[in-house]
C-alpha cells in the first residue's frame, strides 16, 4: 500500500484545507472541504475530466490541516495560496487598467488618482473609473469641497492651497487634526450617496444669500452645479447610484468563466471577465476567485449573482445580495450572463485554433530537423558590454506557446571578457547540471541565439554532462533578423512567411529582449553602485536601498538629508552622502 492510500485511510470527517503535492515536494494545489475524507478521496476515485485527470497525474503525496468550520478552512486556503502560488490555483494580480481615486491613511490624508494601489491599509480605494479624466475631475470637486492636503511633502510654510480655503494647513497647524468626520464624507460621495452634500450646500447657499453674502452664495451654488454634473455624466439608466457589481457564473464540465460587470455611480465601468479552471468543485474554485478579487478591488455596496448559492458568497466576502428579477438590474444580469457564456464558447475555439496551430508548427519543426515533436524548447543568448556586465538569459517555450515562469536569468562568474564560446558553456552547463541534480524536465531542443559557435559550445557540454538533446543556431544578419537554421553541421533555409519561421523568429527576440533586459539592469546597478563607491559606511544593501528610492543619482544629487533618512540611513551617514556629491 502506497503512502496516498494509508493517507487516505487515515482522513478525518471534519472541515480543513488541504495540499496536494508534485515527486518534488512542491506544493501544486490547495484546496478546502467541509468533510476532508470525501473530498480528497474523490480524487484519486472515479473519473475525472482532462484537467483534474492532469492535477492528480502529479500528485505524489497530499497534507491537510483541520479547521473548526468550512469558513476557516476557506481563509486557511486563500492564505496558503498566496504563500505556496500553487501552479493548479488560481492566483490574482491586481488589474492597472482602469484608475482609482485613493484616499490616503497618512497622518495628514491626500485624495490622488492612481493606477497602483499601495499595500493593504495604507490607503482606500475608490472606482475603478471609466477613465483617467473622470477620476480627476471627481478628485478636483472634492479638493474643492474638502480642505485634504495636497502636497506631496508637508513644506514648512502655508501655500496658496490654504489661503483659497482648500487645504487645513497641516504645515501650520500644530495640534492634532482630526480627519475623521471628512473621510467619511469623501467616502459617502465617492460611494454615490450625494444628497447629503447637496442638501448641505443648498443650506449653506441660502443662509449666504440671505447675509447678502453674494459671491459665497454663487461659490455654493457652482459646487452644487459641478456635483451635479459629474454625477450626470456617468449616469445612465440605472435609477439609483447604489455601488454594485453583477456576477456571473457559466460553466461545463473543465472550466469555469466569470463575468464581472462593475458599476459605480449607475454607470458600467468595467466588464472584467476570465476563464478559471474546474478541478472539481466548481464553487470553490469561485470563491476562492471572487475572494482575492475582492482582496485587491474596492467592494460594492451590493452584489447581484447568478450561477452559483448566493449564500456561499454572502458568509465568505460579507456583502449583500440582491435579487434583480425586473427591471435595469435584470438586464444588466442577463447581459453578464450572456457575455460569461459567450466568452467561455469563443475562448474555446480560439484556443482550439490557437493550439492546434501551434502543435502543427512545431511537429513540422520536428520533422524538418529529423527529430521528435519538440514539445519543450529552451533557447539562450548572451549579453555584454565590450565584456563588462556580462550575462545570458534562457526563455522556454512549450508547446509553441512561452512559459515564462521557466525563464531563467545568468550572470556569467567565470569568464573573463567578451567570450561567447566560453560564456555560452557556463551557462549551459550551469543549467543542465542543475536539471539533472534536482531531476527537472530536460528540453527536446535547444535554440542557440546565434550560429556555429554556439551550437558548437552547447553541444560540448551536453556531451561531457552524457546528455543528448538536439541544438540548432538562428542565424541572424546585421539587423538581428533571423536568416536560416544550423543544425547538424548544415544550414537549412526557411520561408520568411512559414509558420516555422515566425515561431523561431519569435523565440529569438524573445530572448535577445530577455538578456538586452537583464543586461540594462546590471549595468544601471553597476554605474550606480559605482558613483557610491568610496563613502564610508555605505555597504551593498544601502546602496540597493538607494537605488530603489531614488533609480539615478541624479535624485540623490537633489535629495534632502530628510528624504534619505527616510529609507533607514542613519542622519551621519545621509550627511556624508550627500557631502560626497558635493565635492565631486
Amino acid at each position: 500500500m502506497g503512502i496516498i492510500e494509508k493517507k487516505l485511510e487515515l482522513l478525518p470527517d471534519l472541515p480543513g484545507s488541504y495540499q496536494m503535492k508534485d515527486k518534488n515536494g512542491t506544493i501544486i494545489y490547495v484546496g478546502k472541504a467541509k468533510n476532508l475524507k470525501n473530498r480528497v478521496r474523490s480524487y484519486f476515485h472515479g473519473a475525472h475530466n482532462a484537467k483534474t485527470t492532469k492535477l492528480v497525474s502529479e500528485i505524489a503525496d497530499f497534507d491537510y490541516v483541520i479547521t473548526k468550520s468550512e469558513l476557516e478552512a476557506f481563509v486557511l486556503e486563500i492564505n496558503l495560496i498566496k504563500q505556496y502560488d500553487p501552479k493548479y490555483n488560481i492566483m490574482l494580480t491586481d488589474d492597472k487598467t482602469y484608475p482609482y481615486i485613493a484616499l490616503t491613511n497618512e497622518a495628514h490624508p491626500r485624495l490622488i488618482v492612481t493606477r497602483n494601489k499601495r499595500k493593504k491599509g495604507e490607503a482606500r480605494y475608490f472606482g475603478p473609473y471609466p477613465n483617467v479624466r473622470a477620476a480627476r475631475e471627481t478628485v478636483n470637486l472634492l479638493n474643492r469641497i474638502y480642505p485634504l492636503r495636497k502636497c506631496y511633502n508637508i513644506p514648512k510654510k502655508e501655500c496658496l492651497y490654504y489661503h483659497m480655503h482648500q487645504c487645513i494647513g497641516p504645515c501650520i497647524i500644530k495640534e492634532k487634526i482630526d480627519y475623521l468626520p471628512i473621510k467619511n464624507k469623501i467616502g459617502s460621495f465617492l460611494n454615490g450617496e450625494v444628497k447629503e452634500i447637496i442638501d448641505s450646500l443648498t443650506i449653506k447657499m441660502n443662509n449666504a444669500s440671505e447675509n447678502m453674502e453674494f459671491e459665497k452664495a454663487i461659490e455654493y451654488r457652482d459646487l452644487i452645479s459641478s456635483i451635479n454634473a459629474t454625477v450626470a455624466k456617468q449616469k445612465i439608466s440605472i435609477n439609483d447610484l447604489t455601488s454594485r457589481d453583477y456576477i456571473a457564473i457559466y460553466l461545463d464540465d473543465e472550466e469555469i468563466s466569470i463575468n464581472i460587470i462593475i458599476t459605480r455611480l449607475g454607470n458600467i465601468v468595467q466588464n472584467h471577465q476570465t476563464i478559471i479552471n474546474n478541478y472539481n468543485s466548481y464553487e470553490d474554485e469561485v470563491l476562492s476567485y471572487l475572494y482575492q478579487f475582492y482582496d485587491i478591488n474596492e467592494k460594492p455596496k451590493e452584489l447581484v449573482v447568478r450561477g452559483i448559492d448566493s449564500n456561499i458568497i454572502t458568509l465568505a466576502l460579507n456583502i449583500p445580495i440582491i435579487d434583480a428579477k425586473i427591471g435595469k438590474k435584470k438586464e444588466i444580469m442577463d447581459m453578464a450572463v450572456e457575455n460569461a457564456k459567450y466568452n467561455l464558447e469563443n475562448k474555446r475555439n480560439i484556443y482550439k485554433n490557437t493550439v492546434l496551430k501551434k502543435m502543427e508548427t512545431i511537429e513540422e519543426l520536428g520533422k524538418l530537423l529529423n527529430i521528435n515533436t519538440p514539445r519543450r524548447i529552451e533557447a539562450f543568448d548572451n549579453s555584454n558590454l565590450f565584456g563588462e556586465y556580462p550575462v545570458s538569459a534562457m526563455v522556454c517555450y512549450i508547446n509553441g506557446k512561452p512559459a515564462p515562469k521557466e525563464f531563467r536569468k545568468y550572470h556569467i562568474k567565470t569568464v573573463v571578457g567578451a567570450n561567447d564560446y566560453e560564456s555560452m558553456k557556463e551557462v549551459i552547463y550551469r543549467r543542465y547540471l542543475r536539471v539533472l541534480m534536482d531531476d527537472l524536465e530536460l528540453p527536446d531542443l535547444i535554440v542557440m541565439d546565434g550560429g556555429a559557435i554556439q551550437v558548437h559550445a552547447a553541444l560540448d557540454v551536453l556531451n561531457s554532462l552524457n546528455l543528448s538533446i538536439p541544438v540548432m543556431g538562428i542565424q541572424k544578419d546585421d539587423h538581428h533578423k533571423a536568416t536560416c537554421i544550423f543544425y547538424d553541421e548544415k544550414l537549412i533555409e526557411i520561408s520568411r512567411n512559414s509558420p516555422i519561421f515566425l515561431l523561431l523568429s519569435d523565440i529569438s527576440q524573445r530572448v535577445h529582449d530577455f538578456a538586452i533586459s537583464f543586461f540594462r539592469s546590471n549595468k544601471a546597478k553597476g554605474f550606480f553602485s559605482s558613483q557610491l563607491d568610496g563613502i564610508k559606511g555605505l555597504g551593498p544593501r544601502r546602496k540597493e536601498l538607494l537605488l530603489k528610492k531614488f533609480l539615478t543619482i541624479d535624485n540623490i544629487k537633489n535629495a534632502s538629508i530628510e528624504e534619505i533618512e527616510k529609507i533607514g540611513i542613519s542622519h551621519t551617514l545621509a550627511e556624508s552622502i550627500i557631502a560626497h556629491f558635493k565635492e565631486k
